[in-house]
């Protein structure tokens, strides 16, 4: 592998010289034309700068270790993955990623490692919206689609109850008086605020809170056909029904389906998350709530890199948008379902 000093030699400058080019701090100092011959000639040759070596001296190596929760292996969270990327690429900035899968141990160890490698800052990543523990580690942490278990970490989540206002305000715009809410029979903070958020904008619209036409069930469309099964047999059933995820609302499909019911003739249905492997492959494409991960990663990023965190530390919290697409109409002119 060559050396500095091989470059400078070949390029005729001295090593100093070739240095402040090969680190980026040439700008003002070393001409633009000896810039780019030192440069030519480190291609030629193969150079490598020797990063750790600069960061024992700086101190600083200018990484952010990525902490995930199984958000490598889900596709719910790519986008979160994809903005820490590009926004620590064009800022100059390295990422070390790992995943701990939720374990405690595997957390620990991938702390350890990115002391060692001495990461400038550290950012932990979490599939779904959840308290997470932060060990003790950089100065410059944050938690990403979560928040800490301590008070001065900055986090950023969705906002789910404004999600959720936004979706049954939708329907209720269009018409729908009844509307039934699917969710995740998991404890999950994430299910509760989006249920008490749906029930709380029907009390605000005047329309009475009947807690029959909240069904949990699995989270996943075989679960969920048979839970949306128990909503759109009933004789009064929903005109349009609100889904924990857009899994659930495929499940919802199928079973409107079994049961000779057109989305969104019969049956409108608003889902959540946005995965576009089941949002604009249903039939109906289903209008749905995305979740910010892109936009959360990102903005957190930048304030790592750059040391602008907010002080004091907060919980910050990032709108969904309502992507409105086909599963979405009024409901259909005496289609209201009778009272038993």
């Amino acid at each position: 592998m060559a050396t500095l000093a091989e470059v400078a030699q070949r390029a005729q400058v001295s090593t100093a010289t070739a240095s402040l080019v090969l680190s980026g701090k040439a700008e003002g100092r070393v001409s633009s034309a000896t810039a780019s011959r030192v440069r030519a000639v480190s291609d030629e040759l193969g150079y490598v700068r020797d990063a750790l070596a600069g960061s024992l001296r700086s101190r600083r190596t200018s990484t952010i270790g990525v902490l995930a929760e199984q958000v490598l292996s889900t596709p719910y969270a790519v986008a979160m993955i994809e903005a820490i990327l590009a926004a620590s690429r064009e800022l100059g900035w390295s990422v070390l990623l790992t995943d701990s899968g939720g374990h405690p141990e595997q957390t620990g160890r991938a702390v350890r490692e990115f002391r060692s490698r001495r990461v400038d800052a550290v950012l932990y990543a979490a599939m779904y919206h959840q308290e997470v523990h932060v060990v003790p580690g950089p100065e410059a942490v944050a938690v990403l689609n979560g928040f800490a278990d301590r008070d001065d970490v900055v986090g950023v989540v969705p906002d789910e109850e404004g999600a959720t206002r936004a979706a049954v305000t939708h329907l209720l715009a269009l018409g729908h008086r009844r509307i039934g809410h699917i969710t995740h029979d998991d404890p999950a903070l994430a299910v509760g605020l989006r249920r008490a958020a749906y029930l709380r904008v029907l009390r605000e619209a005047g329309i009475g809170t009947d807690t029959s036409l909240v069904v949990s069930g699995g989270n996943d469309p075989d679960s969920a056909e048979a839970t949306a099964r128990r909503l759109l047999e009933r004789r009064d059933r929903p005109t349009a029904v609100f889904c924990y995820n857009d899994g659930m609302a495929a499940g919802v499909y199928r079973a409107a389906a079994s049961l000779g019911l057109s989305v969104p003739e019969d049956l409108a249905v608003v889902g959540f998350d946005d995965l576009r492997l089941i949002s604009t492959n249903l039939a109906p494409a289903l209008t749905t709530l995305r979740l910010p991960h892109y936009e959360m990663a990102d903005w957190l990023v930048r304030r790592l890199v750059t040391g602008d965190l907010p002080d004091p530390p907060a919980v910050h919290r990032f709108p969904c948008e309502l992507v409105t697409r086909g599963s979405t109409a009024a409901p259909r002119v005496g289609s209201s379902p009778s009272g038993p």
